[in-house]
């Protein structure tokens, strides 16, 4: 009996430390809860600062500092205080529930529909029927649907950019070859053919600066049976003998046909001079 009696003074002390830095703590929210309701989020913050230097494990001092924090824009602060609630073992449903709305609100300001759909979704599964933790989660996918078709909207004009690229260096290759090709075809051109010294016609040594001109392709010309004559091709023997008879023998004709009409010529004069 007296051993428990000594152990409940030795309690008291502490206890009424506790209490007396609750209370203490206490008094700095409700002074930063007034300042907050001003709209001077700055001195609020400062009020809720001292609150946990008080209580470090103040679940309102802890969430409302998170908040003053949050109208200044400083979200990673923010968020940091609205986590030690959420790892509170003391912290019920409801607070877990505003804590990850509030982050996800605050990824939701930031235009991080990821990380806001992520934990929007947390705080739905702790209070379902919240019509504002509703309607952010709608708002929060609707931005992550948009962010997905724009980033694959950029990939596939990323992707079409660089199929234009390689379709441009492929033409531009195909017409280096033609040219290379058609380069090609105008220096075969415009070589001369070579004689059998090795030498072009009518130039010196295959030099285009000779005097004499370039054989011309032959023509048939109008009225020709189409077929090549030519005068260099040798005679055999007998075929000589024969146009050497015909000639003789056409002499002969021509001959007999002078001396007819010469004597003609003569008996006609001869009648009309008698």
């Amino acid at each position: 009996m007296i051993k428990h009696i000594l152990t409940f003074l030795f309690l008291m002390p502490i206890l009424h430390n506790l209490s007396a830095q609750q209370s203490d703590a206490k008094d700095y929210i409700i002074s930063g809860n007034q300042n907050y309701m001003e709209g001077n989020f700055t001195k609020a913050e400062a009020q809720y600062k001292s609150a946990l230097g008080e209580d470090s494990n103040s679940i309102k001092g802890n969430y409302n500092l998170g908040n003053s924090l949050y109208k200044q824009k400083r979200m990673d602060e923010a968020r940091v205080h609205y986590d030690r609630v959420i790892q509170n073992l003391n912290a019920t449903n409801s607070d877990k529930h505003k804590a990850y709305h509030n982050i996800g609100k605050s990824y939701l300001d930031e235009k991080n529909p990821e990380k806001a759909v992520a934990n929007l979704k947390e705080a739905l599964k702790l209070n379902p029927y919240d019509d504002e933790t509703r309607y952010n989660y709608a708002l929060a996918r609707k931005q992550l649907e948009e962010q997905q078709e724009e980033k694959d909207e950029k990939n596939q004009e990323k992707k079409e950019n660089q199929d234009g690229s390689n379709e441009d260096q492929k033409d531009s290759k195909d017409n280096a070859e033609k040219q290379d090709e058609g380069d090609k075809g105008e220096n075969n051109e415009n070589q001369k053919p070579e004689n059998e010294n090795g030498q072009q016609p009518d130039g010196e040594n295959g030099n285009e600066d000779g005097d004499g001109k370039a054989p011309e392709n032959q023509q048939i010309t109008k009225g020709s049976d189409g077929k090549e004559k030519s005068s260099s091709q040798p005679m055999n023997t007998e075929r000589q003998e024969g146009l050497l008879d015909a000639l003789r023998q056409q002499e002969q004709e021509t001959l007999k046909k002078i001396i007819s009409q010469k004597a003609q010529k003569v008996r006609v004069n001869t009648e009309k001079d008698w």
